[in-house]
């Protein structure tokens, strides 16, 4: 159980600094996020029972919040990338930062057996970067 507890610490400590920036009051998901920085992430309900999404940057401890009416779903977000890109597999969806920017990244195997990461924008569900072969 040792292996699980830096996820289990992250997650723990991202709720709490969730709930102390935010009006967030149920956590219904937490998403490790890393690229050039790793950010942690958890999506809920706020008190008017509107959906909300939390990312906290794991060094420094910025904190970016997409309220309601400004992000599009992990559901959607994997329905356009199984769209776009016909996957053999949807294996996971992070959200997390990219030079700012919120975005969503499926991870997906694809015919060939290979991971491939498919990047759209958290916001308006664009395209941004698909990385393939890996």
């Amino acid at each position: 159980m040792k292996s699980r507890q830096p996820f289990r610490q992250a997650r723990e400590e991202t709720i709490t600094i969730a709930k102390e920036n935010t009006d967030l009051t149920t956590v219904e998901k937490f998403y490790w996020y890393n690229n050039k920085k790793s950010y942690f992430s958890v999506s809920g309900m706020n008190k008017k029972e509107e959906a909300i999404i939390v990312i906290v940057e794991q060094d420094g401890g910025k904190v970016v919040v997409l309220n309601p009416g400004e992000f599009i779903s992990e559901g959607v977000a994997r329905k356009i990338a199984r769209t776009e890109l016909k996957p053999k597999k949807i294996l996971e969806t992070r959200i997390g930062l990219e030079e700012g920017v919120p975005v969503w990244e499926v991870t997906y195997e694809q015919d060939n057996g290979k991971l491939g990461y498919y990047i759209l924008s958290a916001k308006e569900g664009n395209w941004l970067k698909d990385i393939k072969n890996i």
